[in-house]
């Protein structure tokens, strides 16, 4: 055990001295090249990356937003996933549109492919024929093809970040129409369909 001889000694001798010097000198390049390495990780991102990271941020968003709701295609409470109406595969273009992503369960968005025709019911159940309309053919037609460059995804994830941190702070559950003025205000708050 160390006890200090003088006031301010953090140390008991040149032997510790250099020691705890090393050790220090050690954890601040360890800092140093993890921050470094985090840089760098973010120089080397390619544009699929950066799309990725944002589909990650905008399905948080839609479980925040459909918070205490269960499956919007077959009613049942599973394993919370964010799930596309249109895919991404058969339509890129609304991979981050928030009235194209409702909350699901795992079953019925991996295992039954999004089930759309439960979803088609849900959408007419909880929201009204009106929007199921403007989920199933208005989105198609109004984004047939949107090519987002790496800066405008940059900001999007940086504005659903600060989205997704002010939601949480209030944290409530919102009612169908509240969740759709949600949808429709933070779709323009992100940018990316405007």
């Amino acid at each position: 055990m160390f006890a200090p001889q003088r006031p301010l000694q953090s140390v008991c001798g040149y032997k510790c001295a250099s020691e705890k010097a090393r050790i220090d000198r050690e954890k601040k390049e360890a800092k140093e090249w993890s921050k470094r390495k985090s840089e760098l990780k973010e120089e080397i991102k390619t544009l699929t990356d950066w799309k990725k990271d944002l589909e990650k941020e905008i399905n948080k968003l839609v479980k925040i937003i459909d918070k205490g709701m269960n499956c919007i295609s077959c009613g049942n409470s599973g394993k919370e996933q964010a799930g596309h109406y249109h895919s991404v595969g058969s339509n890129g273009s609304l991979r981050f549109h928030l009235d194209n992503i409702h909350l699901q369960d795992y079953y019925c968005n991996v295992k039954l492919s999004a089930n759309i025709i439960g979803y088609d019911e849900g959408l007419i159940r909880i929201y009204g024929k009106e929007y199921w309309e403007k989920v199933k053919f208005d989105l198609v037609r109004t984004y047939p093809l949107c090519k987002f460059d790496e800066g405008k995804i940059r900001e999007a994830i940086k504005e659903t970040r600060a989205i997704i941190r002010e939601l949480q702070k209030v944290d409530l559950i919102y009612p169908p129409k509240a969740r759709l003025r949600l949808r429709s205000e933070l779709n323009k708050r992100i940018g990316l369909y405007n």
